[in-house]
């Protein structure tokens, strides 16, 4: 994946974390509650996705044809 689409990717996500976020917010607000174990769930949802989208490996030019996990 290339550095714009991640950048894009990102900032999508981003964009549905404030979303998600201010929508469990105005319902917590609503119903006098603070967002809670919910907002901690949203949250850590947006940093592994984060993490997902920088740790990719490239696709093309692998050569890396050893899959085995143990070797003798």
């Amino acid at each position: 994946m290339s550095k714009t689409a991640k950048y894009l990717v990102t900032a999508l996500v981003l964009f549905l974390f404030i979303v998600i976020f201010g929508a469990i917010s105005v319902a917590s607000s609503n119903a006098g509650r603070t967002p809670g174990i919910f907002g901690l769930i949203v949250f850590a949802g947006l940093i592994g996705a984060i993490r997902a989208i920088w740790k990719s490996k490239p696709t093309g030019n692998n050569n890396d044809t050893d899959s085995s996990a143990l070797q003798k």
